[in-house]
Protein backbone atom coordinates (compact mmCIF):
# COMPACT_ATOMS: atom_id res chain seq x y z
CA UNK A 1 0.00 0.00 0.00
CA UNK A 2 0.84 3.80 -0.60
CA UNK A 3 0.03 6.82 0.83
CA UNK A 4 -0.28 10.38 0.43
CA UNK A 5 -0.75 12.78 2.85
CA UNK A 6 -1.24 17.13 3.33
CA UNK A 7 -0.81 18.71 6.29
CA UNK A 8 -4.38 20.60 6.80
CA UNK A 9 -5.68 23.52 9.08
CA UNK A 10 -8.35 22.91 11.73
CA UNK A 11 -10.62 25.06 9.32
CA UNK A 12 -11.07 22.08 6.88
CA UNK A 13 -13.35 19.59 6.73
CA UNK A 14 -12.53 16.13 4.67
CA UNK A 15 -14.83 14.40 2.85
CA UNK A 16 -14.15 10.32 1.44
CA UNK A 17 -13.65 11.81 -1.74
CA UNK A 18 -12.13 14.86 -1.91
CA UNK A 19 -8.58 14.96 -1.51
CA UNK A 20 -6.44 16.49 -4.53
CA UNK A 21 -8.06 20.46 -3.98
CA UNK A 22 -7.69 20.77 -0.19
CA UNK A 23 -5.30 23.34 0.52
CA UNK A 24 -1.83 22.65 2.66
CA UNK A 25 -1.40 24.75 5.87
CA UNK A 26 1.99 23.59 7.42
CA UNK A 27 3.00 26.12 9.84
CA UNK A 28 1.26 28.77 12.55
CA UNK A 29 1.37 30.36 15.91
CA UNK A 30 -0.06 29.98 19.06
CA UNK A 31 -0.36 31.52 22.96
CA UNK A 32 1.16 29.65 25.45
CA UNK A 33 -2.35 28.73 27.20
CA UNK A 34 -4.20 27.92 23.89
CA UNK A 35 -5.58 24.89 22.50
CA UNK A 36 -4.15 24.75 18.81
CA UNK A 37 -5.63 21.98 16.04
CA UNK A 38 -4.38 20.97 12.46
CA UNK A 39 -5.24 18.44 10.39
CA UNK A 40 -3.19 15.37 8.48
CA UNK A 41 -4.90 14.15 5.90
CA UNK A 42 -4.33 11.01 4.34
CA UNK A 43 -5.19 9.16 0.57
CA UNK A 44 -4.52 5.65 0.32
CA UNK A 45 -3.51 3.76 -2.90
CA UNK A 46 -1.93 1.04 -4.55
CA UNK A 47 -2.82 -3.04 -3.36
CA UNK A 48 -6.57 -3.06 -3.61
CA UNK A 49 -7.60 -3.74 0.01
CA UNK A 50 -10.64 -2.89 2.22
CA UNK A 51 -8.32 -1.07 4.56
CA UNK A 52 -5.05 -0.97 5.78
CA UNK A 53 -4.28 -0.97 9.58
CA UNK A 54 -1.35 1.73 9.58
CA UNK A 55 0.73 3.40 12.34
CA UNK A 56 1.02 7.61 13.18
CA UNK A 57 3.91 8.86 14.70
CA UNK A 58 4.83 12.11 16.31
CA UNK A 59 8.31 12.57 16.54
CA UNK A 60 8.62 16.26 18.16
CA UNK A 61 9.86 17.96 21.67
CA UNK A 62 6.43 18.90 21.87
CA UNK A 63 4.94 15.07 21.95
CA UNK A 64 4.11 15.15 25.58
CA UNK A 65 1.74 17.43 24.88
CA UNK A 66 0.36 16.23 21.61
CA UNK A 67 -2.47 14.25 21.23
CA UNK A 68 -4.04 12.23 17.95
CA UNK A 69 -7.65 12.32 17.19
CA UNK A 70 -9.00 10.43 14.81
CA UNK A 71 -11.89 12.18 12.42
CA UNK A 72 -15.34 10.33 12.38
CA UNK A 73 -18.36 10.36 9.94
CA UNK A 74 -21.97 10.89 11.04
CA UNK A 75 -25.21 11.20 8.74
CA UNK A 76 -27.05 14.09 8.19
CA UNK A 77 -30.84 13.61 7.18
CA UNK A 78 -31.40 17.60 7.31
CA UNK A 79 -28.43 19.84 6.03
CA UNK A 80 -29.84 23.27 6.24
CA UNK A 81 -33.61 24.04 6.77
CA UNK A 82 -34.44 25.51 2.89
CA UNK A 83 -36.13 28.38 3.91
CA UNK A 84 -33.29 29.14 6.77
CA UNK A 85 -30.24 28.89 4.94
CA UNK A 86 -28.40 30.70 2.71
CA UNK A 87 -25.93 29.37 -0.13
CA UNK A 88 -23.03 29.75 1.77
CA UNK A 89 -23.01 25.90 2.71
CA UNK A 90 -21.19 22.69 2.13
CA UNK A 91 -24.26 21.27 0.54
CA UNK A 92 -27.73 21.15 1.55
CA UNK A 93 -29.01 17.77 0.05
CA UNK A 94 -29.73 15.21 3.13
CA UNK A 95 -27.75 11.84 3.51
CA UNK A 96 -24.23 12.83 3.45
CA UNK A 97 -21.91 11.83 5.54
CA UNK A 98 -20.31 15.00 8.09
CA UNK A 99 -16.81 14.44 9.48
CA UNK A 100 -17.54 15.73 13.28
CA UNK A 101 -16.55 13.29 15.91
CA UNK A 102 -13.24 13.12 17.31
CA UNK A 103 -12.06 9.72 18.45
CA UNK A 104 -8.72 8.97 20.23
CA UNK A 105 -6.12 7.38 18.43
CA UNK A 106 -4.48 4.78 20.88
CA UNK A 107 -0.69 4.09 20.19
CA UNK A 108 -0.72 5.51 17.01
CA UNK A 109 -3.02 3.05 15.60
CA UNK A 110 -4.92 3.90 12.66
CA UNK A 111 -6.64 2.78 9.39
CA UNK A 112 -5.90 4.39 6.20
CA UNK A 113 -8.45 3.29 3.47
CA UNK A 114 -7.80 2.73 -0.97
CA UNK A 115 -9.05 5.82 -2.58
CA UNK A 116 -10.37 7.77 0.29
CA UNK A 117 -9.54 10.61 1.96
CA UNK A 118 -8.97 10.54 5.98
CA UNK A 119 -8.10 13.18 8.48
CA UNK A 120 -6.56 13.01 11.75
CA UNK A 121 -6.64 15.87 13.62
CA UNK A 122 -3.76 17.26 16.04
CA UNK A 123 -3.90 18.95 18.85
CA UNK A 124 -1.28 20.52 20.57
CA UNK A 125 -1.92 21.76 24.32
CA UNK A 126 1.21 23.20 26.24
CA UNK A 127 -0.55 24.38 28.93
CA UNK A 128 1.73 27.48 29.67
CA UNK A 129 4.67 25.07 29.94
CA UNK A 130 7.12 25.56 26.85
CA UNK A 131 7.95 28.35 24.24
CA UNK A 132 9.70 28.56 21.06
CA UNK A 133 9.49 27.48 17.82
CA UNK A 134 9.12 23.41 17.39
CA UNK A 135 8.94 21.07 14.51
CA UNK A 136 6.49 18.28 14.55
CA UNK A 137 7.13 15.45 12.17
CA UNK A 138 4.00 12.98 11.26
CA UNK A 139 5.06 9.52 10.17
CA UNK A 140 2.71 7.47 8.76
CA UNK A 141 3.93 3.49 8.64
CA UNK A 142 3.00 0.74 7.32
CA UNK A 143 2.17 -2.67 9.30
CA UNK A 144 5.87 -3.68 8.28
CA UNK A 145 7.34 -0.59 10.39
CA UNK A 146 7.59 1.08 6.68
CA UNK A 147 7.16 4.91 6.46
CA UNK A 148 4.24 5.22 3.58
CA UNK A 149 4.47 9.06 4.05
CA UNK A 150 5.76 11.74 6.35
CA UNK A 151 5.13 15.81 7.11
CA UNK A 152 6.38 18.42 8.88
CA UNK A 153 4.16 21.07 11.06
CA UNK A 154 5.98 24.07 12.38
CA UNK A 155 4.36 25.75 15.64
CA UNK A 156 5.77 28.86 17.61
CA UNK A 157 4.56 29.09 21.07
CA UNK A 158 4.49 32.65 22.00
CA UNK A 159 5.18 33.41 25.26
CA UNK A 160 2.18 35.11 26.32
CA UNK A 161 -1.39 34.54 27.88
CA UNK A 162 -4.71 34.83 27.11
CA UNK A 163 -6.93 35.92 29.24
CA UNK A 164 -10.07 34.85 30.85
CA UNK A 165 -12.89 35.00 28.61
CA UNK A 166 -14.58 38.41 29.74
CA UNK A 167 -18.28 37.53 28.76
CA UNK A 168 -20.44 35.06 30.07
CA UNK A 169 -20.70 32.11 27.63
CA UNK A 170 -23.50 29.44 28.12
CA UNK A 171 -24.13 26.35 26.13
CA UNK A 172 -27.56 24.79 28.05
CA UNK A 173 -26.43 21.05 29.35
CA UNK A 174 -29.21 18.77 29.31
CA UNK A 175 -28.57 16.39 32.72
CA UNK A 176 -31.63 14.37 31.65
CA UNK A 177 -29.81 13.31 28.19
CA UNK A 178 -26.79 11.96 29.71
CA UNK A 179 -28.57 9.86 32.34
CA UNK A 180 -30.64 8.50 29.71
CA UNK A 181 -27.70 7.76 27.26
CA UNK A 182 -25.61 6.78 29.85
CA UNK A 183 -27.83 4.21 31.73
CA UNK A 184 -28.15 6.13 35.20
CA UNK A 185 -30.10 7.43 37.36
CA UNK A 186 -30.35 11.02 37.54
CA UNK A 187 -28.94 12.60 41.06
CA UNK A 188 -26.97 9.30 41.60
CA UNK A 189 -23.73 8.89 42.60
CA UNK A 190 -22.77 7.78 39.13
CA UNK A 191 -24.82 10.85 37.60
CA UNK A 192 -22.46 13.04 39.17
CA UNK A 193 -19.22 11.36 37.92
CA UNK A 194 -20.15 11.35 34.52
CA UNK A 195 -21.44 14.98 35.11
CA UNK A 196 -18.33 15.98 36.19
CA UNK A 197 -17.02 14.78 33.06
CA UNK A 198 -18.85 16.62 31.02
CA UNK A 199 -18.95 19.91 32.71
CA UNK A 200 -14.64 19.62 32.97
CA UNK A 201 -15.32 19.55 28.83
CA UNK A 202 -17.63 22.20 29.19
CA UNK A 203 -15.47 24.46 31.02
CA UNK A 204 -12.49 23.50 28.85
CA UNK A 205 -13.57 24.73 25.76
CA UNK A 206 -14.93 27.95 26.79
CA UNK A 207 -17.81 27.44 28.91
CA UNK A 208 -18.34 29.76 31.90
CA UNK A 209 -22.23 29.85 32.51
CA UNK A 210 -23.84 26.64 33.31
CA UNK A 211 -27.70 26.13 33.25
CA UNK A 212 -29.03 24.73 36.57
CA UNK A 213 -31.99 22.79 37.11
CA UNK A 214 -33.55 23.92 40.78
CA UNK A 215 -36.52 22.06 38.86
CA UNK A 216 -36.89 20.16 35.34
CA UNK A 217 -36.12 22.99 33.00
CA UNK A 218 -39.33 23.70 30.63
CA UNK A 219 -37.11 23.65 27.58
CA UNK A 220 -38.01 21.97 24.08
CA UNK A 221 -41.34 20.33 25.77
CA UNK A 222 -44.49 20.14 23.45
CA UNK A 223 -47.34 21.38 25.27
CA UNK A 224 -48.78 18.39 27.72
CA UNK A 225 -45.61 16.66 27.25
CA UNK A 226 -42.52 16.65 30.10
CA UNK A 227 -39.06 15.83 29.80
CA UNK A 228 -37.17 13.15 32.77
CA UNK A 229 -37.61 14.83 36.27
CA UNK A 230 -34.06 16.73 36.66
CA UNK A 231 -34.67 18.52 39.70
CA UNK A 232 -32.13 19.56 42.35
CA UNK A 233 -33.95 21.30 44.94
CA UNK A 234 -36.07 19.45 47.20
CA UNK A 235 -39.47 20.46 48.15
CA UNK A 236 -41.77 19.16 50.80
CA UNK A 237 -45.48 20.32 51.58
CA UNK A 238 -46.82 19.56 55.02
CA UNK A 239 -50.03 21.19 55.91
CA UNK A 240 -50.13 23.27 52.91
CA UNK A 241 -46.52 24.86 53.95
CA UNK A 242 -43.39 24.49 51.68
CA UNK A 243 -40.30 23.64 53.09
CA UNK A 244 -37.06 23.31 50.89
CA UNK A 245 -34.06 21.17 50.54
CA UNK A 246 -30.90 22.08 48.85
CA UNK A 247 -28.27 19.09 49.46
CA UNK A 248 -28.40 18.50 45.42
CA UNK A 249 -27.83 22.07 44.69
CA UNK A 250 -25.06 22.56 47.30
CA UNK A 251 -23.48 19.53 45.33
CA UNK A 252 -23.95 20.57 42.18
CA UNK A 253 -22.58 24.47 43.20
CA UNK A 254 -19.47 22.73 44.42
CA UNK A 255 -19.22 20.68 41.68
CA UNK A 256 -19.32 23.14 38.93
CA UNK A 257 -16.80 25.35 40.77
CA UNK A 258 -14.45 22.80 40.77
CA UNK A 259 -15.01 22.96 37.65
CA UNK A 260 -14.03 26.19 36.84
CA UNK A 261 -17.54 27.22 36.58
CA UNK A 262 -18.14 31.16 36.87
CA UNK A 263 -21.83 31.92 36.75
CA UNK A 264 -24.78 29.78 37.60
CA UNK A 265 -27.71 30.43 35.21
CA UNK A 266 -31.48 29.42 36.93
CA UNK A 267 -33.51 27.66 34.43
CA UNK A 268 -37.11 29.03 33.65
CA UNK A 269 -39.74 29.42 35.96
CA UNK A 270 -42.41 29.60 33.28
CA UNK A 271 -43.14 27.61 30.29
CA UNK A 272 -41.29 28.23 27.07
CA UNK A 273 -42.91 30.15 23.97
CA UNK A 274 -45.17 32.32 25.98
CA UNK A 275 -44.97 31.70 29.75
CA UNK A 276 -48.58 30.70 30.38
CA UNK A 277 -48.22 27.46 32.38
CA UNK A 278 -45.74 26.43 35.62
CA UNK A 279 -43.04 23.95 35.10
CA UNK A 280 -42.99 20.53 35.75
CA UNK A 281 -41.87 20.43 39.49
CA UNK A 282 -41.98 18.09 41.61
CA UNK A 283 -42.53 17.65 46.08
CA UNK A 284 -43.15 15.27 48.69
CA UNK A 285 -46.88 16.38 49.36
CA UNK A 286 -47.83 14.70 53.18
CA UNK A 287 -45.78 11.71 52.96
CA UNK A 288 -46.12 11.14 48.95
CA UNK A 289 -43.83 11.96 45.73
CA UNK A 290 -45.68 14.11 43.23
CA UNK A 291 -45.53 16.44 40.22
CA UNK A 292 -47.50 19.35 42.34
CA UNK A 293 -47.43 21.69 39.39
CA UNK A 294 -47.08 21.30 35.30
CA UNK A 295 -48.88 22.43 32.51
CA UNK A 296 -52.67 21.96 34.27
CA UNK A 297 -50.87 25.04 36.28
CA UNK A 298 -51.72 28.65 35.18
CA UNK A 299 -48.64 30.80 35.38
CA UNK A 300 -51.20 33.67 37.35
CA UNK A 301 -52.76 31.18 39.22
CA UNK A 302 -52.80 32.09 43.62
CA UNK A 303 -51.26 28.74 43.92
CA UNK A 304 -48.19 29.02 42.04
CA UNK A 305 -47.73 32.57 42.93
CA UNK A 306 -47.67 31.37 46.97
CA UNK A 307 -45.15 28.93 46.06
CA UNK A 308 -43.03 31.42 44.07
CA UNK A 309 -43.08 33.97 47.29
CA UNK A 310 -41.98 30.98 49.07
CA UNK A 311 -39.34 29.31 46.93
CA UNK A 312 -37.39 32.40 45.62
CA UNK A 313 -36.45 34.43 48.93
CA UNK A 314 -35.29 30.95 50.27
CA UNK A 315 -33.32 29.82 46.40
CA UNK A 316 -32.07 33.39 47.10
CA UNK A 317 -30.61 33.15 50.56
CA UNK A 318 -29.14 30.01 49.52
CA UNK A 319 -27.59 31.69 46.44
CA UNK A 320 -26.37 34.36 48.83
CA UNK A 321 -24.66 32.34 51.84
CA UNK A 322 -22.72 30.27 48.68
CA UNK A 323 -21.24 33.59 47.48
CA UNK A 324 -22.36 33.08 44.45
CA UNK A 325 -25.61 35.18 43.81
CA UNK A 326 -24.10 38.23 42.45
CA UNK A 327 -22.99 35.29 39.42
CA UNK A 328 -26.42 34.28 38.86
CA UNK A 329 -28.83 34.95 36.52
CA UNK A 330 -32.68 34.09 35.77
CA UNK A 331 -35.00 33.12 33.02
CA UNK A 332 -38.60 33.66 33.01
CA UNK A 333 -40.12 32.17 29.98
CA UNK A 334 -37.51 31.08 26.54
CA UNK A 335 -38.17 32.92 23.70
CA UNK A 336 -41.34 34.87 23.72
CA UNK A 337 -42.85 36.77 21.12
CA UNK A 338 -44.54 40.05 20.62
CA UNK A 339 -48.03 38.80 21.11
CA UNK A 340 -46.90 37.50 24.57
CA UNK A 341 -45.53 40.99 26.22
CA UNK A 342 -48.84 41.25 28.09
CA UNK A 343 -48.58 37.84 29.89
CA UNK A 344 -44.31 38.02 29.81
CA UNK A 345 -44.52 41.46 31.70
CA UNK A 346 -47.60 39.89 34.24
CA UNK A 347 -45.31 36.78 35.06
CA UNK A 348 -42.23 38.38 35.48
CA UNK A 349 -43.18 40.86 38.11
CA UNK A 350 -44.11 38.35 40.25
CA UNK A 351 -40.21 37.20 40.29
CA UNK A 352 -39.74 40.78 40.79
CA UNK A 353 -41.08 41.45 44.11
CA UNK A 354 -38.04 39.17 44.77
CA UNK A 355 -35.32 39.47 42.25
CA UNK A 356 -33.57 43.04 40.60
CA UNK A 357 -34.64 43.19 37.04
CA UNK A 358 -31.05 42.88 35.96
CA UNK A 359 -30.69 39.44 37.50
CA UNK A 360 -33.19 38.38 34.58
CA UNK A 361 -32.31 37.57 30.73
CA UNK A 362 -34.47 35.99 28.34
CA UNK A 363 -34.24 35.05 24.39
CA UNK A 364 -36.31 37.23 22.65
CA UNK A 365 -35.85 39.08 19.45
CA UNK A 366 -38.11 41.56 18.98
CA UNK A 367 -37.09 45.30 20.32
CA UNK A 368 -40.32 46.09 21.85
CA UNK A 369 -40.04 43.65 24.98
CA UNK A 370 -36.85 46.30 25.39
CA UNK A 371 -37.93 49.53 24.29
CA UNK A 372 -41.34 49.22 26.66
CA UNK A 373 -38.81 48.01 29.60
CA UNK A 374 -40.05 44.56 30.12
CA UNK A 375 -36.74 43.50 29.70
CA UNK A 376 -33.26 45.15 30.87
CA UNK A 377 -31.10 42.06 29.98
CA UNK A 378 -32.24 41.01 26.48
CA UNK A 379 -30.73 37.63 24.93
CA UNK A 380 -31.12 38.34 21.12
CA UNK A 381 -30.46 36.12 17.86
CA UNK A 382 -28.05 37.22 15.93
CA UNK A 383 -29.89 37.84 12.50
CA UNK A 384 -32.19 40.61 14.83
CA UNK A 385 -29.39 42.03 16.88
CA UNK A 386 -28.30 45.01 15.23
CA UNK A 387 -32.06 47.14 15.79
CA UNK A 388 -30.47 46.43 19.77
CA UNK A 389 -26.87 47.13 18.84
CA UNK A 390 -28.17 50.57 16.57
CA UNK A 391 -29.94 52.03 19.69
CA UNK A 392 -27.26 51.61 21.56
CA UNK A 393 -28.42 48.71 24.28
CA UNK A 394 -25.50 48.18 26.34
CA UNK A 395 -26.70 45.39 28.72
CA UNK A 396 -26.78 42.85 25.60
CA UNK A 397 -26.62 39.11 24.74
CA UNK A 398 -26.40 37.53 21.34
CA UNK A 399 -27.56 33.75 20.90
CA UNK A 400 -27.99 31.83 17.80
CA UNK A 401 -30.09 28.60 17.15
CA UNK A 402 -31.67 26.94 14.25
CA UNK A 403 -33.32 29.53 13.01
CA UNK A 404 -30.18 31.56 12.70
CA UNK A 405 -29.44 29.92 9.05
CA UNK A 406 -29.10 33.34 6.64
CA UNK A 407 -25.82 35.30 6.72
CA UNK A 408 -24.87 34.64 10.40
CA UNK A 409 -22.63 32.53 12.21
CA UNK A 410 -24.01 29.31 13.42
CA UNK A 411 -22.31 26.05 14.19
CA UNK A 412 -24.02 23.52 11.80
CA UNK A 413 -22.68 20.41 10.39
CA UNK A 414 -23.24 21.41 6.47
CA UNK A 415 -21.51 24.64 7.04
CA UNK A 416 -17.91 25.83 6.57
CA UNK A 417 -15.66 26.07 9.41
CA UNK A 418 -14.91 29.96 9.21
CA UNK A 419 -19.04 30.25 9.66
CA UNK A 420 -18.44 28.84 12.97
CA UNK A 421 -14.93 30.17 14.08
CA UNK A 422 -15.94 33.97 13.19
CA UNK A 423 -18.20 34.09 15.85
CA UNK A 424 -15.04 35.42 18.27
CA UNK A 425 -14.43 38.30 16.13
CA UNK A 426 -17.98 39.12 15.82
CA UNK A 427 -18.39 38.74 19.71
CA UNK A 428 -15.48 41.32 20.16
CA UNK A 429 -16.25 43.96 18.15
CA UNK A 430 -20.34 43.69 19.03
CA UNK A 431 -19.38 44.43 22.60
CA UNK A 432 -22.03 42.00 23.89
CA UNK A 433 -22.11 40.77 27.99
CA UNK A 434 -23.00 37.07 27.07
CA UNK A 435 -23.63 34.69 24.57
CA UNK A 436 -25.92 31.72 24.80
CA UNK A 437 -26.99 28.37 22.55
CA UNK A 438 -29.55 25.83 23.74
CA UNK A 439 -27.32 22.66 22.26
CA UNK A 440 -24.35 21.28 24.07
CA UNK A 441 -25.36 17.92 24.49
CA UNK A 442 -29.54 17.45 23.48
CA UNK A 443 -29.72 14.22 22.13
CA UNK A 444 -33.48 13.89 22.40
CA UNK A 445 -36.14 14.43 19.40
CA UNK A 446 -37.63 18.04 19.08
CA UNK A 447 -39.88 18.38 22.25
CA UNK A 448 -37.93 15.36 23.89
CA UNK A 449 -40.50 12.77 23.07
CA UNK A 450 -37.32 10.72 22.84
CA UNK A 451 -34.27 9.85 23.39
CA UNK A 452 -31.08 9.64 20.27
CA UNK A 453 -28.19 8.02 19.47
CA UNK A 454 -25.85 10.95 18.12
CA UNK A 455 -23.75 8.99 16.33
CA UNK A 456 -26.83 7.99 14.20
CA UNK A 457 -29.40 10.99 14.29
CA UNK A 458 -27.82 14.16 14.15
CA UNK A 459 -30.83 16.27 13.31
CA UNK A 460 -33.14 15.79 16.40
CA UNK A 461 -35.02 13.77 14.25
CA UNK A 462 -35.07 16.13 11.40
CA UNK A 463 -36.20 19.02 13.20
CA UNK A 464 -32.70 20.85 13.26
CA UNK A 465 -29.93 21.26 10.87
CA UNK A 466 -27.42 18.60 11.75
CA UNK A 467 -25.35 19.59 14.60
CA UNK A 468 -27.52 22.58 16.12
CA UNK A 469 -28.55 20.57 19.08
CA UNK A 470 -25.20 18.98 19.71
CA UNK A 471 -21.49 19.74 20.52
CA UNK A 472 -20.52 16.69 22.01
CA UNK A 473 -21.36 12.57 21.75
CA UNK A 474 -21.84 10.28 24.92
CA UNK A 475 -18.05 8.51 26.54
CA UNK A 476 -16.23 6.52 24.94
CA UNK A 477 -15.16 3.03 25.96
CA UNK A 478 -12.61 4.75 27.90
CA UNK A 479 -15.22 6.87 29.57
CA UNK A 480 -13.87 10.25 27.91
CA UNK A 481 -16.16 12.98 26.66
CA UNK A 482 -16.15 12.27 22.83
CA UNK A 483 -16.46 15.95 21.38
CA UNK A 484 -17.06 17.20 17.87
CA UNK A 485 -14.30 18.98 15.38
CA UNK A 486 -16.86 21.90 16.06
CA UNK A 487 -16.68 22.60 19.27
CA UNK A 488 -12.67 22.48 18.53
CA UNK A 489 -13.11 25.20 15.94
CA UNK A 490 -16.18 26.91 17.98
CA UNK A 491 -13.33 27.38 20.71
CA UNK A 492 -10.65 28.67 18.52
CA UNK A 493 -13.48 31.51 18.16
CA UNK A 494 -13.71 31.84 21.85
CA UNK A 495 -9.74 32.02 22.05
CA UNK A 496 -9.65 34.68 18.81
CA UNK A 497 -11.70 36.50 20.84
CA UNK A 498 -9.76 36.02 24.07
CA UNK A 499 -6.53 36.99 22.28
CA UNK A 500 -7.60 40.66 20.37
CA UNK A 501 -8.96 41.22 23.97
CA UNK A 502 -5.36 40.86 25.25
CA UNK A 503 -4.47 42.59 22.12
CA UNK A 504 -6.25 45.96 23.34
CA UNK A 505 -4.74 45.72 26.90
CA UNK A 506 -1.11 45.92 24.56
CA UNK A 507 -2.37 48.72 22.90
CA UNK A 508 -5.86 50.10 22.57
CA UNK A 509 -9.23 49.10 21.36
CA UNK A 510 -9.12 51.18 17.61
CA UNK A 511 -6.04 49.07 17.07
CA UNK A 512 -7.91 45.91 17.37
CA UNK A 513 -10.81 47.30 15.34
CA UNK A 514 -8.42 48.50 13.03
CA UNK A 515 -7.79 44.70 12.42
CA UNK A 516 -10.78 43.91 12.41
CA UNK A 517 -12.30 46.54 9.77
CA UNK A 518 -13.94 43.74 7.60
CA UNK A 519 -16.12 42.65 9.95
CA UNK A 520 -19.53 44.21 9.80
CA UNK A 521 -21.92 43.52 12.58
CA UNK A 522 -22.85 39.72 12.61
CA UNK A 523 -24.06 39.17 8.68
CA UNK A 524 -21.41 40.72 6.57
CA UNK A 525 -17.65 39.05 7.07
CA UNK A 526 -15.22 37.46 4.95
CA UNK A 527 -16.32 33.85 4.02
CA UNK A 528 -13.13 32.10 3.46
CA UNK A 529 -10.84 29.96 5.96
CA UNK A 530 -7.47 32.23 4.94
CA UNK A 531 -9.32 35.63 6.21
CA UNK A 532 -9.35 33.80 9.83
CA UNK A 533 -5.83 32.11 9.51
CA UNK A 534 -3.97 35.03 8.41
CA UNK A 535 -5.92 37.54 10.77
CA UNK A 536 -5.22 35.35 14.10
CA UNK A 537 -1.44 35.23 12.76
CA UNK A 538 -1.16 38.97 12.50
CA UNK A 539 -2.85 39.22 16.00
CA UNK A 540 -0.34 37.15 17.34
CA UNK A 541 2.90 38.81 15.95
CA UNK A 542 1.08 42.54 17.12
CA UNK A 543 1.01 40.52 21.01
CA UNK A 544 4.56 39.26 20.54
CA UNK A 545 6.07 42.23 19.59
CA UNK A 546 4.41 44.02 22.08
CA UNK A 547 5.10 41.59 25.08
CA UNK A 548 8.70 41.23 23.98
CA UNK A 549 9.09 45.14 23.53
Amino acid sequence: MQCEVKLLSSLEKVFFDKFTDLPEHSSGSMLGNEIYSFQLATWGYGEILPNHACKIEIESELEPYIQLKSVEYVPSTLATIEAKGDDDFITKKPGMMFPDPLQTVKNGEVFIFNEQARSFWVIIEPKGEVVGTYPIRLLVKGCKEEVLAEATFTIEIIDATLPDLDICNTGWFHGDCLAILHNVEILSEEYFEIVEKYIKTYVKFGHNVILTPVFTPPLDTGVGGERPTNQLVDICVENGKYSFGFKNLKRWVDLCRKCGIKYFEICHFFTQWGAYHAPKIMATVDGEYKKIFGWETDALSEKYREFLDAFIPELKAFLMKEGIFENCVFHVSDEPKEEHETQYRAVKEIMLKHLDGNYIIDALSAYSFYEKGIVSTPVVSTNHIHNFLDNGVKNLWAYYCTSQGIKVANRFMAMPSYRNRILGQQLYKSGVKGFLHWGFNFWFTQFSLKVLNPYADTSAGGAYQSGDAFVVYPLDEDGEVVCSLRLYVLNEGFQDMRALKLLEQLSDKQTVNELLSEIHGFDEYPRNNQYILELRERVNQEIKKRVKG
